[in-house]
């Protein structure tokens, strides 16, 4: 049995610390009854009790409660076991690569094809679209489709969709599915097909986020989950900007985020449609995180820096831009629902918050995140729109020519007017002549809904 002891860093700044780490690489164990092993210290380490992991790593110790304290270790062949009471750290700080270059370089090829792939996801569904209503109409007709003829194409899909429910469901009685599972199963599928597509967007988001916060529950998983869904800015990791959106560790977190995640991510996404609004979301949230990497470690050393994790840099960028689309809309603070504010109030009233608390060095919140995630919101409803994703959808277009069959464009865009409604936080509604289309349309969908309600209601009985 014996201790060893590691060499302790220099706190001077991050990169003479990485001086003394490129000369100090490996801690050497020796034994009277066995030769010496050199163990590669393989990750950072920020504090003592991470060693245990730290050796278990190289696949040569495995670990153990030591009853004389200290940490227990047992060599792979198992032939020798000593004790390790470790009195420092050796922490190995990432190259200038790791640290700044790599992560722009991720956030930038990322943002890049989540909007590509989202205008190309757009291309896809107008073809379909358009090849409906290329088989409605005769030959001779060459123009643009209506929003009209665009909301009865959708109406079709919706019916067809009703319809494989119904097929499903013959199925499932041939298979001798137990009655009660199947009118559970009918029901859970009626109402999501019930829920608009905001609705089915953001619910997606939430049922994402909490299987990665049930993850978090399982303490076999804890190791896993610290390394690759918490950002730690001196790991060297670039991918955790994008899983720790999606990441919470306690209740409290998870409910606030996601509740508001349901109440302005809704509208948002009406406005935008589901294959824009999903890359502005990715895209805030992974900018958001990089802003905080960033300024940490511009002012943060290498061992005092705190891994973050949560959704809210997203959601701030949400937050911004429902106050840039609906200026005159309200919201409730959930402990004061009787008292609105203006969302442009309550999003300068939360900047100036997070302000403050950049300067005063708070450490509960990642206010860089909160700061850089409503920014970034304000600047995309600004101009990042027309920059980015409008001339992506007409290279989409330009690129397919089964979009280009009835001329240039997009499809006629509705302009939703917020209105204050009740616990949530706002609610779209729509005053033009092609809204009143749609609603018409959708009425026609909704007695179809209704009458297959009604046979499977005669079927139960």
């Amino acid at each position: 049995m014996f201790r060893i002891s590691l060499a302790k860093p220099s706190m001077v700044t991050p990169w003479s610390s990485r001086t003394l780490i490129t000369t100090t690489r490996s801690a050497t164990l020796s034994c009277p009854s066995t030769p010496q092993r050199r163990v590669p210290l393989l990750r950072s380490c920020q504090a003592q009790a991470r060693l245990p992991n730290l050796l278990k790593q190289t696949r040569n110790y495995s670990t153990h409660p030591s009853p004389t304290g200290g940490n227990q270790f047992t060599l792979a062949d198992g032939s020798t076991s000593l004790s390790i009471t470790p009195r420092y750290i050796l922490f190995r700080a990432p190259t200038p690569f790791q640290a700044i270059a790599k992560p722009i370089l991720f956030t930038a090829a990322t943002s890049f094809g989540v909007f590509a792939t989202a205008a190309y996801v757009w291309e896809r569904q107008q073809v379909t679209l358009i090849k409906r209503i290329q088989a409605w109409r005769s030959s001779s007709r060459s123009e643009r489709p209506s929003a009209r003829e665009f909301v009865q194409a959708q109406s079709e899909i919706l019916q067809e969709q009703w319809g494989d429910i119904l097929e499903r469901y013959r199925w499932i009685q041939q298979i001798g599915i137990p009655v009660e599972l199947q009118k559970m199963l009918f029901m859970m599928r009626s109402r999501w097909m019930e829920l608009t597509p905001g609705e089915r967007t953001v619910w997606s988001l939430i049922a994402v986020n909490s299987v990665v916060f049930g993850a978090w529950q399982v303490p076999r998983l804890a190791p896993f989950m610290q390394k690759w869904f918490m950002h730690d800015p001196s790991s060297g990791r670039s991918i955790t900007l994008l899983t720790s959106m999606f990441s919470h560790q306690h209740f409290w977190h998870f409910g606030l985020n996601m509740f508001a995640l349901h109440s302005f991510a809704v509208p948002l996404h009406d406005q935008m449609g589901r294959e824009q609004f999903l890359a502005f979301y990715f895209t805030t949230g992974i900018t958001a995180s990089l802003a905080s990497h960033l300024f940490t470690v511009a002012r943060v050393p290498w061992v005092k820096m705190i891994p973050s994790l949560g959704a809210s840099g997203a959601l701030f960028g949400c937050i911004s831009s429902t106050a840039y689309m609906y200026p005159d809309a309200s919201v409730y603070i959930i402990f004061l629902p009787f008292l609105p504010i203006k969302i442009p109030v309550a999003l300068g009233a939360m900047m100036g918050l997070d302000l403050v608390g950049i300067l005063k060095n708070w450490k509960m919140f990642d206010h860089y995140a909160h700061l850089a995630g409503s920014t970034f919101g304000l600047a995309y409803m600004y101009g990042g729109k027309d920059l980015v994703w409008t001339p992506l959808q007409q290279m989409a277009i330009e690129l397919n020519k089964d979009t280009k069959l009835f001329g240039k464009g997009t499809p006629t865009e509705t302009k939703p007017v917020a209105r204050s409604r009740g616990s949530s936080v706002i609610e779209v509604t729509s005053d033009n002549t092609a809204d009143k289309e749609e609603r018409s349309a959708k009425d026609l969908v909704q007695a179809r809904i209704d009458r297959v309600k009604g046979w499977w209601n005669s079927k139960g009985n």
